[in-house]
């Protein structure tokens, strides 16, 4: 396995995807010849494609096989190297191809009966054969005995949707019955060649997309034709070669199935630690009782809140705590709920007097359970349908709506399909009135999969079907309102009834009880849940480019692996070269960055040194204001990045410098690819990836954090998060005191989720500072 591959397997299994991306990766290599080293001693791919085709006119002249049709079997060229004891050959050239009978609908039977044969179909054709689903139909639908499954036959999905078409599963070494395979279908029966090693070429993303472009589409249906088939070029290494390869392949994806289970059970875990801590949120007796808890919770959000959904599992906890009074303090001042209740029941009968709303029906009484549903004190516990007034929505007929407005027409929602992040967008139009909501009701979604789901109206008046109702808050805060409805979104759904068209009723929601604050109480708790939600979603993004980040990183850690050959030994550079061609590599991936200067190109290349362990450097840095820097290594690659007529420094219009790219831009490339390994060179694309968008201060805390740590090692010092901020704030310049302590330590707590900024040790130690200890001058 390539060292590129192996040091960083971590990386690769834990991005988004990367299991899938490990598994494909690990197919590529093993058909360019890059997962295990060739043995010259054995016969050449050659000859035995010599021997193949010998093998098959013997087949057809004792009858056999079919001979194939005159067809162009002659293979595309491959598009990347091969080692020199292979060969490129058709898929023709090395398997036979049968395709499948044909038979009428009516002949299919599920069960088994004398005079019949199992017969294989597309849904057979997994990751293996499923041989617990077996139609049979009679023996004499098989006109050839070639028409039954050998084996160690490849059976391929001929016809089928585009994503499934070309789909392969392998026969295995005994068969239990007779079996044949219907039209849908073709085998593919390998003739001296091993069968395992052409399923991981037709499995490689490469040959299922060449088969898939390759097929002609119908309404719904994917074919490839066997003239499209039998040209598919494939690189065949010596047999003795091809069996080692599976032999490997099937070790490596067994590992890839162990850290697979590993990470659904961490998975798993995590997210019952998370609801276990969120659920100790729940048990906080008032807001000063939260507040604690949620500072202890806080410090753990970096190993706690690493996956959407605890993200928003904290949403919906931090909603149940706002609608139950224990993230915002009470105010014994406040006008008590039992009031404002009072003059919610005057308000809605003046407007039933006015004729502006519907004479409400009559709430049955809280039972004795229900009085003692929790509430803080100032607090009256109520049915939902005795603050808010609730309009049902009507359906309309396809006759009285349309898809573009016109004069006097209004909105027409039909659901949640129309529902954006807060306001819905409409895509009908109509001039019927019966079911209106006006600008400030609450959408509540009640049919359909998408009950509980909820949108403010921002328009001032809009008609609604019947798989939604509006919710008027009387004399309640409307945001209360609705957070109220979002903490209740798990009670909708458990009310939901329906097998085709789930929903709820009128009476789920009115019926529902409530908890109901002091009405400037429920302005505070609006207030402070706007706050810990624009919190969650900065986690959220954060999350989001994390996972981009690591995309990206494993992206360049395929293509590196895909691209170059690990065991190319790089060329021998002095120093000033490998430090110019690194400088040059950052300044030309980040120039166009507003953040991009002469403090970050000196801070990446630090990193790009220590992280990717790049001897050729041999940085000398100081603990001075924007340390750790290397003048003399600065002055010198600019000089060079100007004289090879790269880039140039220049002073932007505001502050600071700027890089701008001269005539000999990007011609780099050659000799820095020489210069580092592929390994090197993926460590020093994963610093400039991480390191792309951030600020020049960012930039300058994690690298002399990581710095500081890096001594320590290297020292032989206890490491713990308050001396490396002690070191860096006391014992290197004091103008690192211009950030506090706390971002010191947050900005470290963000260091330790990437792998790639824990320091190992390597190179020199930092010298100057306020504090020089003896032997490290």
């Amino acid at each position: 396995m390539t060292a590129l591959l192996t040091d960083n397997f971590s990386v690769l299994a834990s991005a988004p995807n990367g299991i899938k991306k490990l598994r494909e990766l690990i197919l590529e290599l093993a058909v360019r010849g890059k997962l295990l080293p060739q043995d010259p001693r054995e016969e050449p791919a050659s000859e035995l494609l010599k021997r193949i085709a010998e093998e098959k006119a013997r087949l057809v002249a004792e009858g056999k096989i079919k001979k194939s049709k005159p067809t162009n079997e002659n293979p595309a060229e491959i598009f990347y190297e091969i080692p020199s004891t292979w060969a490129v050959a058709s898929l023709g050239q090395v398997v036979e191809i049968v395709r499948g009978i044909t038979f009428p609908a009516s002949e299919k039977s599920k069960e088994p009966e004398p005079g019949r044969v199992a017969c294989l179909r597309t849904a057979n054709v997994q990751d293996e054969i499923e041989w617990d689903d077996l139609l049979y139909i009679r023996e004499s639908f098989v006109s050839r005995h070639d028409q039954y499954v050998e084996p160690h036959d490849i059976v391929m999905s001929m016809a089928n949707s585009r994503e499934l078409v070309g789909k392969v599963a392998l026969i295995g070494a005994e068969l239990k019955q007779k079996t044949t395979f219907g039209g849908f279908l073709g085998v593919l029966r390998p003739v001296l060649i091993e069968p395992r090693f052409v399923m991981a070429l037709l499995r490689t993303p490469h040959a299922r997309s060449a088969l898939i472009e390759s097929s002609s589409q119908t309404t719904n249906i994917a074919n490839v034709s066997l003239g499209k088939l039998r040209p598919l070029p494939l690189a065949i290494p010596p047999l003795a070669e091809q069996r080692r390869i599976v032999v490997k392949v099937d070790e490596l994806m067994a590992l890839c199935d162990r850290v697979e289970a590993r990470k659904a059970d961490a998975k798993s875990a995590h997210a019952h630690l998370v609801q276990a801590l969120l659920d100790s949120l729940i048990q906080a007796r008032d807001a000063s009782d939260f507040a604690a808890n949620w500072q202890h919770l806080a410090e753990h959000f970096h190993t706690l809140l690493t996956t959407e959904s605890s993200i928003n599992a904290l949403k919906q906890t931090l909603l149940r705590l706002a609608v139950m009074g224990k993230i915002a303090p009470q105010n014994p001042s406040d006008e008590p709920a039992i009031e404002l209740l009072k003059r919610i029941t005057q308000e809605k009968a003046r407007l039933v007097s006015e004729g502006k709303i519907r004479k409400a029906k009559q709430f049955p009484e809280l039972s004795d359970e229900e009085k003692l549903f929790f509430t803080p004190n100032g607090w009256e516990a109520t049915r939902f349908g005795q603050v808010i007034e609730l309009i049902s929505g009507q359906h309309l007929g396809p006759d009285e709506y349309f898809d573009s407005t016109r004069e006097g027409a209004i909105p027409y929602l039909t659901g949640p399909a129309d529902f954006g992040e807060t306001y819905p967008r409409a895509t009908r139009f109509t001039n019927e009135r019966r079911a209106i909501s006006v600008k400030g009701d609450i959408l509540l979604t009640v049919k359909g999969s998408g009950v509980g789901k909820t949108n403010f109206v921002n328009q001032e008046e809009l008609a609604i079907s019947r798989q939604l109702m509006a919710i008027r808050p009387i004399i309640v805060d409307v945001q209360f309102a609705r957070n109220l409805l979002l903490s209740m979104s798990a009670h909708f759904q458990s009310k939901s009834i329906g097998i085709a068209i789930p929903g709820i009723s009128r009476e789920d929601v009115l019926d529902t009880l409530i908890g109901i604050p002091p009405l400037p109480e429920q302005h505070r708790i609006v207030a402070k849940v706007d706050q810990l939600m624009a919190l969650c979603d900065q986690l959220k993004t954060r999350l989001t480019q994390a996972r981009q980040l690591n995309e990206q990183l494993v992206k360049t850690l395929v293509e590196r692996a895909l691209e170059h050959d690990d065991k190319q030994t790089p060329i021998a550079t002095d120093q000033k070269t490998a430090r110019t061609l690194l400088a040059a590599e950052v300044t030309h991936r980040l120039h166009a960055q507003r953040t991009f200067g002469q403090r970050k190109l000196q801070k990446v290349v630090y990193l790009a040194e220590y992280a990717a362990r790049l001897d050729a450097i041999q940085g000398s840095y100081l603990r001075n204001v924007a340390g750790p820097h290397d003048r003399h290594l600065m002055n010198q690659v600019e000089a060079e990045l100007q004289t090879q007529q790269w880039y140039e420094r220049i002073d932007r219009e505001t502050v600071g410098h700027a890089y701008r790219p001269l005539s000999q831009a990007g011609q780099h490339r050659q000799a820095y690819n020489r210069t580092w390994s592929a390994n090197e060179q993926a460590k020093i694309e994963q610093v400039i990836e991480l390191m792309r968008d951030w600020d020049t201060d960012r930039c300058e805390m994690t690298v002399t954090l990581y710095a500081a740590w890096n001594d320590f090692i290297i020292e032989g010092r206890p490491v713990s998060d308050d001396a490396i901020v002690d070191e860096v704030m006391h014992r290197w310049n004091e103008a690192k005191l211009r950030f506090s302590k706390g971002k010191w330590l947050a900005a470290l707590t963000e260091m330790k989720k990437h792998g790639l900024l824990t320091p190992t040790g390597f190179g020199k130690r930092t010298s100057g500072g306020t504090l020089t200890l003896p032997g490290f001058e």
